[in-house]
């Protein structure tokens, strides 16, 4: 895929864990070896969408938009293979309670922050960490 398609590419929503497993197996079999992920479960409550964000072709190899999604409580993971298979770099990220009252003002689009629920994503997202660090061992 050339860079131009990559950034052009509708987002993917996955529901299951076999489509993500499915989706990673195909991408690492033609050759990605970046992945970025946005989680958004239902439990958690909240406020999400998508977004298409223009860019300055100048700056991203003629690319004029890219998808996002955002959402207070998005958590996003980062995935870089390095040696094929064998080596990972992952960043996982994911606003807290306390940053998304104190960013509410700037981005109200993303809705009120206590509509999320803040206890279900941290727990959640402390559960795919610890899954990630049983697949590193």
């Amino acid at each position: 895929m050339n860079p131009i398609q990559k950034w052009k590419k509708e987002l993917v929503r996955m529901h299951t864990f076999s489509e993500f497993q499915h989706y990673f197996e195909n991408g690492i079999a033609n050759g990605k070896v970046h992945f970025g992920f946005g989680i958004y479960h239902p439990e958690s409550k909240g406020k999400f969408f998508t977004s298409k964000i223009a860019l300055d072709p100048k700056y991203c190899n003629g690319n004029t938009f890219r998808y996002r999604i955002d959402g207070w409580a998005i958590i996003a993971i980062h995935l870089d293979l390095q040696n094929g298979e064998n080596q990972m770099e992952c960043n996982i990220s994911v606003n807290s309670k306390e940053r998304a009252k104190d960013w509410n003002n700037t981005n109200p689009e993303f809705g009120n922050p206590e509509l999320w629920d803040w206890k279900f994503v941290k727990s959640n997202a402390q559960k795919i960490i610890n899954q990630l660090k049983k697949v590193a061992k």
